[in-house]
């Protein structure tokens, strides 16, 4: 640690040395931090005579005009008197951001560590200066609706909470996401990002956080390289995991001598300070629920960690969860009784067989909970965790409630869901997998019921020692965390899907990747229902195109596991609905024979038909392992959207319109098994007997019709 002289130990000194409109010299430079190069950008009307010497245009190559995520959600705190630089602030929300409270001090002219909270309705004004079109950036005023700073120390609760006046959707900003558990996380590197020099709006420079040097302080060990280092103006700003972008903390107490000490305000003390936006909310407040879900190729350990705000009137004795588990998802309600009954979550001591633990941290201490079953059945538990006699949570308090406990993978299906319960801030999970396993992992939303299935977006991706980790987080600010919906990451391994032409049982795998299997499928008799109604698509609507991309996307990357697993014939059009997958809206793609591309049907239908109709078997993924005979018209006039929303008219005919119409009688809830489309007195047949009946010539491929009359489709033969 490089120690701070006695003069510069002073957290008011946060003044930036960004050039003023008085004052354009370049900044004294002093080698203490690595310079990692970010491209010069435009500059403010604060930069005076270097303003106009910034442009994107040329200063970046076209396609680096697209910031960082992490740079593009900081911003400036502007002096209010000569609209100067002060500090940084970094957003976390959607309209939320964070600050030190010593740089707000500045900003409205205050001294640098006046404790009492800023006047009611204060505002800042902010510049984000990575954001907006060339030679432009954005400005907004905030709002200060949390102080943290008591009479007790100043420096170790020196944090702010902003508020935007108005948002930043359509700008290119994300929230970041605070890590508060730096649980193994010490010693690794470190990234910041404040004011630069000359015609550099700013800097990044490296460090490597070491660990607590205080009660939610920590110390950043400084790389020594070239000419520029931390300096006046970083405060503020954010300290994050250059490989994640998970944040850290916040800088604090930055000195600009030839010595000086970098230190960080943790992610606990900020999730604090979010948590004081909450308090007026009435009871349990959930700052952050963050899950994880560990995988040894044998069994799961789950991981809780809730950070609790308690907005009632009562002390508060216990805190109430469940495990509840479920070996098979989709429609498998009565096998999943059936197994868990041979296989139940607990035998003797609820307790033990699960090896539960769990704790509570108050105020920094760590304090473990007795866990007390409720009510046992052989797939759930409820406990009931208890706080320690001298430890009730009491109102206004804050809590953080951990847990841990761990089930076999003969319990534990090959998925992960969390409910998103009422008055809950920030919701995240994790899915850590063996690499070695070659695992594949996807997410959905849905209601409780498993019904209105959506891709989930954003799933992250990252690679750490000899797991592959799958996460999502999500704010209460951002639209996809909404109550009453669940949050699920599924997954599957590659190493562990058998050969197609050995594997006995390909519903099984199918299932795997999400596909509804339909049992004992008979002629006008099916066990299992896919979605009866879809729903189409208004391409009016931003969020129905962002929508109907996310589930384009899920439906080629499950046709290309589809292929992996099975090899089909050059000549054979394999297609795939959203409804096979769950998600009721009229999207389909069907594989081009003998190509790579895919048709994408948006919301199609049928305008045309050709009288000539052929007779020729098919197959459907979800009852993969028998064939049937179907009468279809040999052309098709289909109209449908793109991905575009463009409006196209298409004539298909052969084997292409066959596949097509397939698939759009998956949007109308029918499958090639329904009496109106397999003729009478025909039966499915299995894979082995249809190959024989080919290798025999009992039946040989349709003939093409010579000519072709084209007439409107009935009502209920649109696809026929």
């Amino acid at each position: 640690m490089i120690r701070a002289t006695k003069a510069d130990r002073q957290i008011g000194a946060v003044s930036t040395r960004v050039p003023s409109r008085s004052n354009s010299t370049a900044h004294s430079s002093m080698p203490v931090m690595v310079l990692l190069g970010r491209p010069r950008i435009n500059a403010p009307s604060w930069l005076g005579q270097d303003a106009g010497r910034y442009d994107r245009r040329t200063a970046f190559p076209t396609e680096d005009v697209l910031m960082y995520r992490v740079e593009q959600a900081i911003a400036f705190v502007l002096d209010r008197a000569k609209a100067d630089p002060v500090g940084l602030a970094f957003l976390v929300g959607e309209r939320l951001m964070l600050t030190c409270a010593h740089v707000v001090n500045v900003a409205l002219g205050r001294p640098a560590r006046q404790v009492e909270r800023v006047p009611k309705n204060s505002r800042v004004s902010l510049h984000f200066a990575l954001l907006g079109a060339s030679n432009s950036w954005i400005e907004r005023s905030a709002e200060v609706v949390a102080w943290l700073p008591t009479g007790d120390d100043f420096d170790v609760a020196d944090v702010a909470v902003l508020r935007l006046g108005e948002g930043l959707a359509g700008s290119g900003a994300e929230p970041l996401r605070i890590r508060a558990d730096l649980k193994d996380r010490y010693n690794v590197p470190v990234q910041m990002w404040g004011p630069g020099q000359g015609r550099d709006l700013g800097r990044h420079v490296q460090g490597r956080l070491l660990g607590a040097v205080g009660r939610h302080r920590l110390q950043v060990d400084e790389v020594v390289h070239r000419v520029f280092r931390v300096q006046r103006g970083f405060s503020g700003g954010p300290v994050w995991d250059p490989a994640t972008s998970a944040v850290f903390g916040m800088l604090q107490a930055i000195t600009t001598d030839d010595s000086a000490e970098v230190l960080v305000l943790d992610g606990a003390l900020l999730e604090r300070a979010l948590a004081a936006v909450a308090t007026a909310r009435p009871g349990l407040v959930l700052i952050h629920d963050h899950g994880e879900v560990h995988y040894d190729g044998t069994q799961y350990t789950l991981r809780q960690r809730r950070v609790l705000h308690h907005g009632g009137t009562a002390p508060r004795a216990k805190y109430e969860m469940k495990v509840s588990v479920q070996r098979f998802l989709n429609d498998e309600a009565v096998r999943n009784l059936r197994h868990h009954a041979q296989h139940p979550l607990s035998v003797d001591d609820p307790v033990r067989d699960i090896g539960l633990r769990a704790w509570c941290v108050f105020d920094g201490e760590s304090h473990p909970m007795d866990a007390k079953p409720t009510k046992v059945r052989h797939e759930e538990i409820n406990f009931d965790l208890c706080f320690p006699a001298s430890k009730l949570l009491t109102p206004g308090q804050q809590v953080v409630v951990e847990y841990t406990y761990r089930v076999s993978d003969e319990i534990w299906g090959q998925w992960y869901k969390r409910n998103i319960k009422p008055n809950t801030d920030r919701l995240s999970v994790e899915a850590h997998l063996p690499s070695e396993l070659e695992p594949e992992c996807w997410g959905v939303t849905s209601l409780p019921s498993e019904t209105d299935l959506e891709p989930l977006p954003d799933v992250q991706i990252r690679v750490e020692d000899d797991h592959t980790i799958y996460s999502w987080d999500r704010t209460a600010e951002e639209d996809d965390l909404a109550e009453e919906r669940r949050i699920r990451l599924d997954w599957f391994f590659w190493k562990r899907i058998p050969d197609s032409s050995v594997c006995a049982d390909a519903p099984s795998v199918l299932r795997q990747f999400g596909i509804r299997q339909l049992r004992g499928a008979a002629r006008g008799r099916r066990a299992s229902e896919l979605p009866v109604k879809t729903r189409e698509i208004n391409f009016d609507s931003p969020s129905d195109r962002l929508l109907a991309g996310r589930v384009l996307a899920h439906l080629r990357r499950v046709a290309g596991w589809v292929n992996r697993y099975h090899s089909f014939k050059p000549e054979v059009s394999m297609g795939i609905a959203a409804p096979q997958l769950g998600m009721a809206y009229a999207i389909a793609i069907v594989k081009v024979p003998g190509s790579r591309d895919y048709i994408e049907l948006i919301n199609p239908s049928v305008l045309e038909r050709t009288d000539e109709e052929v007779r020729d078997y098919e197959g459907c993924l979800s009852f993969f392992d028998v064939r049937g005979i179907v009468q279809r018209p040999y052309g098709l006039r289909v109209r449908h959207r793109t991905a575009a929303g463009d409006l196209r008219d298409v004539v298909l005919t052969g084997g292409l319109a066959r596949s097509v119409a397939h698939e759009i009688d998956h949007l109308n809830g029918k499958v090639y098994t329904d009496a109106d489309r397999m003729p009478e007195g025909e039966e499915p047949v299995d894979v082995p007997r249809y190959r024989r009946l080919r290798e025999e010539g009992a039946f040989t491929a349709p003939v093409p019709p010579t000519q072709l009359r084209w007439q409107q489709p009935g009502a209920h033969s649109a696809a026929r």
